[in-house]
């Protein structure tokens, strides 16, 4: 066997050589596609992908409670050394510096209207059915009259208005009419005193104690505190709200009725309720004045009971008046770019999470308001975006206030998606 020729093994390994390099173009060529594939892939991957959530942190309780002290409200009752209560028509709370049961007097004449239209409905301006003056009102004129009881007796036979009775009974405090009305509603006083029992027990008035519609026994009693909530009941019906504020009415054909209360009609706003008094008891009053503080309408109320004089119960009335005067306090429950949490961007930035505005409200003393906070998504955008709102429940409407981004929230660039495939993939 002859071997090549030194030209046909020359020519062999050229077209080896040729053959290799072909190969490795065509390797190089075939790895640059699959990394520019590869590489496009992967870009077009972190470059669509969408972004995760960012996660807002609250940095504040999500429900917060502003309670309005009441340290004022006790000073008040304190400053007093005969039995005294305060409160307002809102709410439940009273303040008292004495919790025993003393004689009402003519207070009760409140409970015996109260007592009687739960029985026997009247509304406001209503006349109601007609009462006629009997016998039976005669004949008691002679044992009110020694006990000198307040009283407008007319000729039997005479036909009032259930309105009139009332009228009579409230305004000039007239206690044949209470005890009549009474009388009428329920067929007798064993009756009537049931009935005011079992009331006084549905709306917690554990200290009342009713023996007669009139307020002339000593053993109707009850303590400052409950002459308080009873001014809250009276609150609650329009007929008695009516006739109380009334400072005078007339009722043919008695003539002209006054009130007894010496500030109705002389210190603003007062709207009234009740006076009483009795030799073993003193003087009492529980009154009602409409107030407004700050925006917001309340009533309050005060009982001032066993005065020692006329004089003496009115200035204890202008004085607990006038010292609620100062116990409303207007309350910051959100405070104007508040930082209430943030948010960690993607590039790792914090953005404070701010109130757009302040909310406040007029809490009395013993009452709250409470705040609750929410969040929802966050996502890029100029400062001032929207991401919650505070929700504030408080005796009044008190707007919600909202929760912004105190920067501008960016999105990240490819670059970044890039290199942070971790956070994107």
């Amino acid at each position: 066997m002859t071997s090549a020729s030194p030209d046909l093994r020359l020519a062999q390994r050229r077209q080896r050589r040729r053959f290799s390099q072909r190969r490795r173009r065509r390797l190089t060529a075939t790895l640059t596609v699959t990394a520019v594939l590869i590489g496009g892939g992967y870009s077009a991957a972190v470059g669509l992908a969408p972004l995760p959530e960012l996660s807002p942190q609250l940095s504040v309780d999500a429900t917060q409670t502003i309670t309005a002290s009441t340290k004022k409200a006790e000073a008040a009752v304190a400053s007093q050394s005969l039995p005294t209560a305060i409160g307002w028509g809102d709410g439940n709370a009273v303040w008292s510096n004495d919790d025993e049961a003393h004689p009402i007097a003519s207070i009760t004449k409140l409970v015996t209207v109260l007592v009687c239209l739960e029985q026997q409905p009247l509304e406001p301006g209503e006349d109601g059915p007609d009462f006629v003056y009997g016998a039976a009102e005669a004949q008691r004129e002679a044992e009110l009259r020694a006990q000198d009881a307040i009283m407008h007796p007319v000729p039997v036979g005479t036909v009032l208005t259930t309105r009139q009775v009332l009228e009579l009974a409230l305004i000039p405090s007239s206690n044949d009419y209470a005890i009549a009305y009474a009388y009428r509603v329920f067929g007798g006083n064993d009756a009537f005193v049931d009935a005011a029992s079992a009331w006084a027990a549905e709306h917690g008035l554990e200290s009342l104690s009713i023996v007669e519609p009139s307020g002339l026994s000593a053993e109707n009693r009850a303590s400052a505190a409950d002459l308080v909530r009873l001014g809250r009941l009276a609150l609650q019906n329009p007929t008695v709200l009516e006739i109380v504020k009334m400072t005078s009415a007339d009722v043919p054909p008695i003539g002209r009725i006054e009130t007894t209360n010496p500030l109705l009609g002389e210190v603003k706003g007062v709207m009234g309720l009740k006076t009483g008094s009795l030799d073993v008891a003193g003087f009492n009053l529980l009154l009602a004045q409409k107030k407004k503080f700050k925006g917001r309408s309340f009533v309050q109320l005060s009982a001032t009971l066993a005065r020692p004089s006329r004089e003496a119960r009115a200035a204890s009335g202008r004085e607990m008046l006038a010292l609620m005067d100062g116990l409303p306090g207007r309350k910051r429950f959100v405070a104007e770019g508040e930082e209430v949490g943030s948010v960690t961007t993607w590039q790792g930035e914090r953005v404070p999470l701010l109130t757009a505005a302040g909310a406040r409200g007029v809490l009395l003393p013993g009452e709250s308001a409470t705040r609750s906070i929410s969040l929802g998504a966050v996502d890029s955008g100029a400062a001032g975006r929207v991401v919650g709102s505070i929700a504030i429940e408080a005796p009044t409407e008190v707007d919600p206030v909202t929760i912004v981004t105190g920067a501008a929230i960016t999105e990240p660039d490819f670059w970044w998606r890039f290199t942070h495939p971790a956070e994107v993939l």
